[in-house]
């Protein structure tokens, strides 16, 4: 019986071989050449050129080839052919068919080359002359015979399998004229083993490309497992390798690994960059946890650990490091990205940032978040090293001012250049940063909370809150970038602020002690170092207590002015150039580059001082004119050998610049403003007169030359 069954079979593939034999020699595949051409430019509407011959293959099974085929362009297009090949290969495996199953060989396409273009005018060569919709053929009646024939026609169905796809040289161009633009791929190389439902096959994949003035480079590798529904299919030990290069921008190699990725199902994934520009590289890695839901709308990222490592001239200490973990989850319906239990440290433990973040992605998304971090020192993370005198003096104009005395005097070089602020035109953003500590600018600030917004160039500081130098600070403003220049409105308070380490943080200087209060309300326009002096405009009022200023004794000048009264010379002054006040209030007007007062007073123990006077902000220069008066008896600074002046108004002036001002008494408004020592002053003069010119002078010449001389003060 065997026996029997094999001759059986035997004669079977003879009968079968000699069939396709026949078929083969009786039939040129070549004759199709015309019937192929028309019906692609009737389906489509495309012209086919086959310029090669088609051939029948026999070993290592039955198949066709095809060379030299092209779909071409219309004459409008860069290149003649939107599609073409050198070569083409299928193949079938025969004895299968027996058994409704068609086992399509590998397919081998050589050299393919697709040059897809959009025109100036809007035109696509993907869009052929004219494409003719397909009639249906008439529906015909059904009959019991053709019934029963659909119905075995489903009960066996054919089983397809492909044993394999190989791409080799391919290259893809696509130009857009509209946007001036052209990507290219070269070396396309694709490998794809059996792609049977349900087993496992290997794949590879390389190509390089240029999109403009950059250049990249991709390949990767993996398993495929293919499913009924392709979105089903699954991967596994994915590695893929990415390189690119723009300008002195280098990605020098960007890697990313999966372990097992199918849908509903959580992958490992891993990544590395190495990556460099003009004058710093970049280094990251790290790894996450990731889901792309069975419905495909959801992508979770779990457990995201990723470090990056910066180097280069341009950065403190020349590197920087950062950490980050975090969730994430993306709806894909929604267009919502959610960062959430984000935690993010700078140089390990130096800035350590925590809080969430969510981002709405339209044309421009729409960024919300609170944030919570440590002290946070911006002098040191933003410490650079300083641009010598020449690239200051060619970015500023220098200022000329010059001190009471006309001699010229050095100030800083203010920059007249606006900063560019135009990429806030393309943010929206909101939200809430609370800081435990910030220093900045060598201001060091305590415990900050702040609600900003930014909507396409506009800046709304809300809220702003911090402890500062033992007292608080709040502060509202508003910045609009979408003017040129750019336009803002501040409004400040301050209350118990430590005024002499805010000044020598702050200026470096020492000028006054005391705690304090301040009421900032100003607008200007323009951003630029110049600009923020010589155009803002508004109000300051200032309430300082228990404090003194420094580089002034006024107790000294006072007895400086007594003793010139009594034509005396004043002692040597060995006290401390320092004035003690209970309370010092003044309120200031800003305005094209002026600070000006008219109300300054001070309130020192026995003195009264009012002031009133200018200052330049551009010049950082002084002028102001100083009163005080002894109000009572000097039991405080000053003592009693001041006492005598009481009632009596000292005019001192004040000139100078911020960082060396001058303090003088004014002897010629000292005389001419006091009426009790213009008295004194006249008989005294009258007394000498009269002893140097004895009988030969009567009392109205007497009177008469004292006036002279009283007037050469005036």
């Amino acid at each position: 019986m065997i026996k029997k069954i094999a001759l059986i079979l035997t004669a079977l593939v003879v009968v079968i071989i000699g069939a396709l034999a026949t078929l083969i020699a009786t039939i040129n595949p070549n004759q199709f050449k015309p019937l192929l051409v028309e019906q692609v430019e009737k389906q489509t509407g495309y012209d086919l050129v086959i310029g090669g011959d088609i051939e029948w293959q026999l070993w290592p099974s039955l198949g066709v080839s095809i060379a030299d085929v092209a779909i071409k362009n219309r004459p409008a297009f860069d290149e003649p052919d939107l599609m073409r090949l050198s070569q083409a290969q299928l193949s079938v495996d025969v004895l299968p068919l027996m058994s409704q199953t068609l086992q399509v060989g590998e397919i081998v396409l050589q050299d393919p080359h697709i040059f897809i273009q959009t025109l100036v005018n809007g035109d696509s060569n993907l869009v052929p002359v004219r494409q003719e919709p397909v009639q249906a053929a008439p529906e015909q009646p059904s009959s019991p015979a053709s019934a029963s024939s659909d119905s075995k026609g489903q009960s066996a169905a054919w089983t397809v399998s492909l044993q394999g796809l190989r791409v080799t040289n391919a290259s893809v161009v696509i130009k857009d004229d509209q946007a001036a633009t052209q990507t290219a791929l070269r070396d396309v190389n694709i490998e794809v083993g059996n792609l049977k439902t349900d087993v496992w096959t290997p794949f590879s994949m390389s190509l390089r490309g240029e999109q403009n003035a950059a250049t990249f480079g991709a390949q990767g590798q993996g398993e495929l497992k293919l499913a009924a529904d392709p979105m089903l299919s699954e991967l596994r030990e994915l590695a893929f390798t990415v390189s690119a290069q723009q300008g002195e921008s280098v990605l020098n190699e960007a890697n990313i690994t999966l372990d097992r990725f199918s849908l509903g199902q959580a992958t490992t994934l891993g990544f590395n960059v190495n990556a460099q520009t003009a004058d710093m590289m970049v280094e990251t890695s790290g790894k996450a946890q990731v889901t792309v839901a069975e419905t495909q709308d959801k992508v979770t990222v779990q457990g995201l650990d990723m470090l990056t490592q910066l180097s280069g001239d341009a950065l403190p200490n020349q590197s920087l490091s950062q950490e980050l973990a975090a969730d994430i989850v993306f709806d894909v319906s929604q267009q919502t990205l959610d960062i959430t239990e984000m935690t993010s440290r700078l140089n390990t433990d130096d800035v350590v940032m925590k809080g969430k973040v969510a981002i709405k992605l339209t044309e421009i998304p729409k960024i919300r978040f609170a944030l919570n971090t440590n002290r946070i020192d911006l002098d040191a993370l933003l410490a650079t090293k300083n641009r010598n005198d020449t690239e200051q003096q060619a970015e500023g104009e220098q200022v000329d001012s010059r001190d009471a005395a006309g001699k010229k005097t050095a100030t800083a070089s203010l920059s007249r250049q606006e900063p560019d602020l135009s990429a806030l035109k393309q943010v929206d953003i909101a939200g809430s940063l609370v800081m435990k500590g910030l220093k900045i600018s060598n201001i060091t600030l305590g415990k900050t909370q702040a609600k900003v917004s930014i909507n396409r160039g506009k800046v709304d500081l809300s809220e702003f809150t911090t402890e500062a130098y033992q007292g608080t600070v709040t502060a509202q403003g508003v910045l609009d970038t979408t003017l040129t220049p750019a336009r803002y409105q501040v409004s400040k308070q301050a209350r118990d602020i430590a005024i002499l380490p805010l000044l020598k943080d702050a200026a470096q200087v020492d000028l006054l002690e005391g705690k304090g209060n301040v009421d900032i309300n100003v607008q200007g326009k323009g951003l630029s170092p110049y600009a923020l002096r010589q155009a803002i405009q508004g109000s300051a009022a200032i309430f300082f207590e228990d404090g003194a200023i420094n580089g002034i004794n006024l107790a000294q000048m006072l007895r400086e002015a007594k003793a010139t009264l009594k034509g005396e010379s004043a002692a040597a002054a060995n006290e401390v150039r320092k004035t003690d006040f209970s309370a010092l209030t003044a309120s200031f007007t800003l305005g094209n580059g002026m600070a000006r007062t008219n109300d300054l007073l001070l309130e020192a123990p026995a003195l009264r001082v009012r002031s009133e006077g200018q200052t330049d902000l551009l010049k950082e220069t002084l002028d102001f004119d100083v009163f005080t008066s002894v109000v009572e008896s000097s039991k405080g600074q000053g003592g009693k050998d001041i006492d005598e002046l009481r009632d009596v108004t000292i005019p001192v002036t004040v000139a100078g610049t911020w960082q060396a001002p001058s303090y003088k008494l004014d002897i010629k408004q000292l005389l001419s403003s006091n009426k009790v020592l213009e008295e004194k002053a006249r008989k005294e003069a009258q007394r000498g007169i009269k002893k140097l010119l004895g009988d030969k002078a009567d009392d109205d010449k007497v009177k008469e030359t004292a006036d002279k001389l009283l007037n050469l003060f005036q």
